[in-house]
């Protein structure tokens, strides 16, 4: 299913889902600390060093591919899908707290795991309603916009020891928010009328700094036309389905145990 959160997946769901890869997360029989099975994620790196004592670079290209994590300064990166997704990730819990369906535009209403939309990110002038200092408007801005890019890449890499690794057409997930939010976006506006999915971009980094804070952001340079495998599109579609069929059963359980609740506190006001 991919980079899917499953958290929340009871252990009855995951069995009438027939995955066994989820079967075994619901009833706690994965390692917190590997990575989830299905599509590898693309991320940027920001570790210094690994538990072995391996020292690392930041603000490469990482990729866990066969059992380890491959990393690159630059990846050739094919896109095939483009989806917007709304989410809260909980620092403390590690997990979300909440996500959304993905869709392929923003003014989509997107519902969410808690029962809601877009994860409770308010509108600007909802949110200057209530004021800066309301909580709900605080739990507005926890709400992160992502674009979720469904493609294959090839990389030269090199693992944690510095031995290099080849990955040829390996399908991936990537999510470009915040400071990476942009320049995904301003890249996909730059195409004009080109598909999607008849492009490829050499994928880098920029270091930018804001006070003692460094950070990295993707640089996509288009480079070469190419020719979509059709086989992988349907497998990002399947993905993209099962992920939504998944976030929407969340989503019809959150909206009946919310409207109990307020029947429970409705009740107990008249009592």
């Amino acid at each position: 299913m991919g980079e899917v959160s499953v958290t929340n997946m009871s252990l009855s769901e995951a069995i009438k889902s027939g995955d066994k890869s989820l079967i075994l997360e619901a009833s706690g029989q994965t390692e917190v600390d590997q990575p989830k099975a299905g599509l590898a994620r693309l991320n940027i790196n920001y570790e210094t060093d690994t538990d072995d004592g391996h020292t690392l670079k930041k603000g490469t290209w990482k990729v866990y591919y066969d059992g380890e994590f491959v990393y690159a300064d630059s990846v050739r990166f094919h896109p095939y899908i483009r989806q917007y997704e709304w989410s809260v990730w909980d620092q403390e819990e590690g997990k979300f707290s909440s996500r959304s369906i993905q869709a392929k535009s923003l003014d989509y209403q997107f519902p969410d795991t808690t029962g809601g939309n877009k994860c409770g990110r308010l509108t600007k002038s909802d949110e200057e309603a209530l004021g800066e200092d309301h909580p709900k408007t605080l739990a507005s801005r926890l709400a992160t916009c992502n674009q979720v890019f469904y493609g294959v890449i090839n990389m030269s890499g090199k693992n944690a020891e510095g031995k290099s690794v080849e990955i040829k057409d390996l399908p991936i997930v990537a999510y470009f928010k915040r400071s990476g939010f942009r320049p995904a976006r301003e890249a996909i506006q730059k195409l004009g009328g080109t598909p999607l999915h008849t492009v490829t971009f050499d994928l880098t980094t920029q270091r930018q700094k804001m006070g003692s804070v460094v950070y990295f952001t993707p640089v996509f340079t288009r480079t070469e036309d190419a020719d979509a495998n059709i086989d992988t599109l349907v497998m990002f579609e399947d993905t993209v389905k099962a992920s939504n069929t998944m976030i929407m059963e969340q989503h019809k359980e959150a909206v009946k145990a919310n409207a109990e609740k307020q029947e429970i506190d409705l009740a107990a006001d008249f009592a």
